[in-house]
């Protein structure tokens, strides 16, 4: 998914941009790539070929790529999950002084932890939906509370990766131990026959806005994995979503909402529920580097309001530069 993101992006850079692209294996280890635009075109872009030069982050926005040093202006991360969305990334380019697209460390870290995100929205007035958090797997008894369909899931993980529906307690057990294999802490959350809702938000914390609202229609049971990635017929995308204009000015207003009691900047998608009897509004969570691939939500929203890729991405990349701007004139020591 990041690899087809990275590519959307570089074919979509605005003029006056060049990129410098650099590929982060699983091992972590960073090599630079001196084809960018041979991977931008790679009908399967996980598939590429990658260079093995080495590179690593110099202060003074440098980037060491083999014996050559390569200056750079900002950094745009397109890494979901650990270690990319989670404001580890956004805490080193910090320290190296770098400028970068998205939330910094405590908003990429706030958005990522499920739990942590729902605590702070629920203390904001966004409504969320009954869940209990383990932290063993032997904490069951936490979830006695709760009703049946219930949902499991990694708090610190995207991409429905180790999201499980649960019909019957019975079943509860083994499915909150599959998850503990992706994640220290798992949460256990009512589930609701809801339709699915999306809205991208754009800007600086205190003075960003919302696109119109998109809805997914899975077509199994929910939006796994499997639906978002593996299954061409997996679910139904609609933008705009077909839902009454109060519902979309209230999905609007509470994106919002969350982008700001999240200490959220630069952009993020934010997803909610509404319950299909009762009509309620609940808030699920945020995504801080939401897909940029041509069918992804995020962009297909600001297309749709009127801001084309190419666009969307010089926006961002203004954004990160002003941030670093305001961060450059701050003092952090004493007079």
């Amino acid at each position: 998914m990041s690899c087809v993101s990275a590519a959307a992006v570089i074919r979509n850079l605005p003029a006056g941009w060049k990129p410098l692209l650099v590929w982060i294996d699983p091992k972590g280890r960073w090599f630079f790539q001196t084809s960018a635009k041979a991977f931008a075109r790679a009908p399967h872009p996980a598939k590429f070929r990658f260079n093995k030069t080495p590179a690593r982050l110099e202060h003074g926005n440098i980037l060491r790529a083999g014996v050559s040093r390569k200056r750079f202006h900002a950094c745009f991360p397109i890494l979901h999950g650990p270690y990319g969305e989670d404001g580890t990334l956004q805490g080193m380019l910090d320290l190296f002084g770098v400028a970068y697209v998205g939330s910094d460390a405590l908003g990429s870290s706030v958005g990522m932890d499920k739990d942590l995100s729902k605590r702070l929205a629920s203390a904001a007035g966004l409504p969320v939906l009954p869940y209990a958090v383990l932290n063993t797997p032997r904490e069951l008894w936490k979830t006695r509370s709760l009703k049946l369909p219930l949902f499991v899931k990694p708090a610190r993980l995207g991409s429905a990766v180790g999201v499980y529906k649960v019909k019957r307690r019975s079943d509860l057990a083994a499915a909150v131990k599959k998850a503990f294999r992706y994640d220290t802490k798992v949460l256990v959350e009512n589930g609701v026959d809801a339709r699915e809702f999306e809205c991208a938000v754009l800007g600086r914390t205190n003075s960003a806005k919302a696109s119109g609202v998109g809805e997914i229609r899975p077509t199994g049971e929910f939006y796994s994995y499997e639906a978002k990635y593996e299954d061409p017929d997996g679910a139904e995308l609609l933008i705009p979503a077909e839902a009454a204009p109060s519902k979309v000015a209230e999905i609007r207003t509470m994106a919002l909402l969350a982008f700001e009691c999240l200490c959220l900047d630069g952009l993020a998608r934010v997803d909610f529920f509404i319950d299909k009897k009762s009509g309620k509004t609940w808030f699920n969570e945020v995504n801080t580097i939401p897909g940029f691939t041509a069918i992804s939500m995020y962009p297909k929203l600001w297309e749709k309001a009127g801001m084309p890729f190419p666009r969307l991405i010089a926006n961002l990349l203004s954004l990160a530069l002003a941030r670093h701007r305001d961060q450059a004139r701050l003092r952090i020591t004493r007079d």
